[in-house]
């Protein structure tokens, strides 16, 4: 017996030593591939400041832009951007180099390409009025596709394509032009399963962010609300596609309907205009205008920036759901998170620039914490107390709940007709786990000190005290949100009640009910902010973006902490959660946003 105990203890004994070494060898290889990453992407650096940041242009350009290359709000200021895909830059930068190449002698033509893109559509429609603006100045953009969509789902591409002069598709490509679809993930049967069960409450009856986790499927009236956001969407896309292309509305409505249409098809029905490989479009448009091609980066690169006596438009970017603390900007895989202490660290930078003008804000969030956004909201208030300078706000793909909460201090409000927004409501609650506990053998106890001290603990539903003050505190919260909105839009309580109650609309619509105050983008948020300032429109102004460009430490900092998050990702894949779902769950926490809806197009 004591041989044997002997012999157990000696093959543990090796089996903890392999244990050690494995643990050291994947240690030192997980340090050395750190390591061996930024020596590659100091090397990078040192090359790009001996050797220049950017291609030389050629005397007269044909201005090349992918617009399947992903374009965050936010500059995505990495020493690892390059590495992971794409050159960081932001939607803000792409607007900029084509107002510029619009009015450089130099810009001959735009070639753009796209067949699989993450634009949203309220993205596409403000690239469509870039586009047109660049058009107008007796330029032409060339719009090149090998497939619009995968099958289907090309319908944001198309709907982009449509602004050009030329639509080229690849021969026997096809054009997957299917329409709108909205969608929305329930996890009621799988929360089931494992014994969770979901008590949240919800001011009022629109308000719908946490039905993924309490119904299995949409209500009557949830339905009914989403036919009425996405039958507006629809009807924008068919007509403006319909007027750029010459195209009957009914017609092109028939078209969708039996899409997927091979290019052959697309070129017959006048919805694309020539088959080529790209190759051959760009070496034709190279002959004709006697120009040589250059990518939108580097040319951005190029732009010379105005000069430091003239007067200042701060940008200040709100991207992601909003929480607490310091924000995240969108890298290695990882979600933005707009946070307040960041936004309004960055509001007090920015009221101690020299010669500052205007603020613009933009944002796309979903909403979020609604303290942080109320936090936000009350420091852009006090911004403008304190500086005198007009406040405009420029809403994206979304703005909706907190993210419209964070915009009201604004003097203008502005947003495309896709836009997401209002969602003026609040929810809350908790997953209660005692059935979980109770699957796998696990019981708790407690003592409590004070009613309702034990209110937010998940391993019991809420009593009927606890139950009435939380519905109490929700109720407070919601009261003050739309009191908060009727006063800064101007908007009587009663006619208030028919927009608010958690109800989400278009831009276009919001516009309609007085929720903002005008369409547009970056470039109307900027006359606009001219305007307010009493700045000639004509007059040269320094944009002063923020969050500021990273300092090389803060680079290398971020570089040697990335492990974790890549580690992150890859437990969400072997858990069994694709980045949606991780995403909706991740909601759980958050008492102001829209619901986690999926629109395809």
């Amino acid at each position: 017996m004591a041989k044997k105990t002997a012999e157990v203890l000696t093959v543990s004994r090796h089996t903890a030593v392999k244990i050690l070494l494995k643990s050291v060898i994947w240690a030192f290889a997980l340090f050395g591939l750190l390591f061996i990453l930024l020596l590659a992407v100091l090397f990078g650096l040192l090359r790009v400041d001996v050797g220049g940041a950017a291609a030389p242009l050629p005397e007269k350009i044909v201005l090349q832009i992918d617009f399947d290359a992903a374009l965050a709000e936010t500059r995505q200021d990495s020493l690892m951007t390059g590495l992971y895909g794409g050159s960081g830059a932001s939607f803000f930068e792409l607007s900029q180099v084509i107002a510029a190449a619009g009015a450089d002698d130099r810009v001959a033509a735009i070639a753009g390409r796209v067949g699989i893109s993450d634009l949203s559509l309220a993205q596409v429609q403000e690239l469509r009025s870039l586009i047109k603006q660049f058009r107008a100045g007796g330029k032409k953009a060339y719009l090149f596709s090998d497939g619009f969509g995968a099958f289907g789902g090309g319908t944001a591409e198309y709907y982009l394509a449509s602004a050009f002069d030329e639509i080229i598709m690849q021969p026997r490509s096809e054009a997957g032009i299917t329409g709108i679809g909205i969608e929305m993930p329930f996890l009621r049967r799988l929360l089931d399963k494992v014994g969770i069960m979901p008590e949240f409450y919800a001011r009022y009856e629109y308000k719908n962010a946490f039905a993924s986790f309490t119904d299995i499927s949409m209500t009557a009236l949830m339905k009914k609300e989403l036919e009425r956001l996405g039958g507006d969407l629809f009807n924008q896309v068919v007509a403006d596609i319909a007027a750029d292309r010459g195209i009957e509305p009914d017609r092109l409505t028939r078209l969708i309907d039996e899409a997927p249409l091979d290019a052959g098809r697309a070129l017959r029905e006048k919805l694309i205009d020539k088959t080529e490989y790209q190759e051959e479009m760009l070496a034709r448009l190279e002959k004709e205008y006697d120009a040589g091609r250059a990518d939108w980066t580097d040319y951005l690169t190029a732009l010379r920036p105005v000069g430091k006596g003239a007067p200042v438009i701060a940008l200040i970017v709100l991207e992601g759901e909003i929480a607490a603390g310091d924000s995240i900007l969108p890298s290695w895989e990882g979600e933005p998170v707009a946070g307040a202490a960041s936004f309004i660290s960055q509001l007090q930078d920015i009221a101690e620039i020299d010669k500052l003008k205007a603020l613009v804000v933009r944002i796309d969030s979903p909403g979020g914490s609604y303290t942080a956004a109320d936090a936000m909201r009350q420091a852009l208030a006090d911004f403008k107390e304190k500086t005198g300078v007009p406040v405009v706000v420029s809403m994206s793909s979304y703005a909706a709940s907190g993210g419209y909460f964070a915009a009201l201090p604004a003097d203008k409000i502005l947003a495309q007709p896709a836009t997401l927004t209002a969602s003026i409501g609040v929810l809350g609650g908790k997953p209660v786990l005692s059935g979980l506990w109770d699957k796998i053998g696990v019981s708790w106890d407690g003592v409590y000190f004070g009613s309702n001290a034990g209110v937010l603990s998940l391993n019991r539903p809420f009593n009927a005290a606890e139950k009435k003050a939380f519905n109490r505190s929700l109720d407070n919260v919601y009261q003050d949100f739309t009191a908060k909105v009727a006063a800064a839009r101007h908007i009587e309580p009663e006619a208030l009640d028919r927009l608010a109650r958690g109800r989400v609309f278009s831009g276009r619509q919001a516009a309609e009910n007085g929720l903002i105050d005008a369409l547009g983008g970056y470039k109307e948020a900027f006359v606009e902010a001219m305007r307010l300032a009493e700045i000639d429109i004509n007059t040269p102004v320094r944009v002063e973006v923020f969050p500021r460009p990273k300092t090389m430490q803060e680079k290398i900092a971020e570089l040697m902490t990335a492990a974790p998050l890549v580690s992150a990702g890859k437990l969400k894949m072997q858990i069994g959660l694709d980045k949606h779902t991780f995403n909706v769950l991740k909601r759980l926490k958050y008492d102001a946003v829209m619901p986690p809806l999926e629109i395809q197009y």
